[in-house]
């Protein structure tokens, strides 16, 4: 595959490239305890939501998730993909 870019586009690809890199960096630097409470003030805080229309019937997703769960996200999809 070949991507062609544009002078500007590839100035905005190393530009977002350099910040991507200072954030790592960054964040490598921190303890983990640091970097989870990082994560924790940085994460999308707002319910997970959409709507969508389907036959003329709008359809409202949306996500919750349960904070003291015992099962993590991938044992979760394991199980839901093996039940069905």
């Amino acid at each position: 595959m070949r991507l062609e870019l544009t002078e500007k586009e590839w100035g905005l690809y190393e530009q977002e490239q350099r910040k991507t890199d200072g954030m790592m960096h960054y964040l490598a630097g921190l303890s983990k305890e640091q970097r989870l409470q990082w994560y924790r003030e940085h994460q999308y805080y707002y319910p997970i939501g959409f709507d969508k229309e389907i036959g003329g019937t709008v359809y409202t997703v949306t996500a919750h998730f349960n904070e003291n769960t015992s099962e993590d996200v991938e044992k979760k999809t394991e199980r839901i993909l093996t039940k069905n």
